[in-house]
């Protein structure tokens, strides 16, 4: 599908036909539009966990306050995104990621360091690393768009029991290194396709 095609094939679906799978291969393209998403400095902050698994889908459900969506969905995709304190200049998770960089993390540290102290005073940081999680979950709803998939991007989540959730499943995971960014089903839809209702791009836009 062309590119402005997916971004106007796409809309918030609620509920989904639980007899129709998303295969591994679709799995993987949307997981690619989610890595391939932009990242501030780089960081790549977050980690994106792919639930297929049933039992965890119900449970997940409940710690997204009963959304028939999260229940229906073959796929169910958590954004998460680490805690405040792994952004430190001169943390290990920042030494790490900033290694791969031209000149290392010394000429990183000098581009980052004003920046990130600008956040940290006005309480920002947290607010920063959700953000962008929002541009990966884009990525996949337009990329599910293009394989012909339905998806709805979730903020209603109480984060603790998601985190639960989740440590439970994976091994060594630990929550308090985390935060929610969003969740994102996809699968076939199981209901009426609604009208997008967009206002005039006149509308939006100042040219200046």
């Amino acid at each position: 599908m062309e590119f402005m095609d997916a971004l106007r094939a796409r809309w918030a679906c609620k509920l989904y036909d639980e007899s129709l799978p998303v295969d591994a291969a679709e799995e993987e393209t949307i997981l690619e539009a989610a890595r391939l998403a932009p990242t501030s400095f780089g960081l790549e902050h977050w980690r994106f966990v792919s639930v297929r698994d049933a039992g965890l889908r119900m449970k997940l459900f409940g710690a997204c306050l009963a959304q028939e969506g999260v229940r229906s969905a073959p796929l169910v995709l958590v954004t998460l995104v680490r805690a405040a304190r792994f952004y430190e200049p001169d943390g290990d998770f920042c030494r790490a990621r900033s290694a791969r960089f031209p000149g290392g993390h010394a000429v990183f540290r000098d581009d980052y360091r004003g920046y990130f102290s600008f956040l940290r005073e006005a309480g920002r940081l947290e607010h920063w690393a959700r953000a962008q999680s929002y541009l990966a979950c884009a990525n996949m709803m337009n990329a599910a768009a293009s394989l012909g998939l339905d998806s709805c991007a979730i903020e209603g989540y109480d984060e603790a029991a998601v985190l639960s959730i989740l440590a439970e499943a994976i091994p060594g995971f630990q929550p308090e290194d985390w935060k929610v960014g969003i969740v994102c089903t996809v699968g076939h839809a199981g209901e009426p396709r609604r009208e997008r209702i967009r206002a005039p791009l006149d509308e939006l836009v100042t040219r200046l």
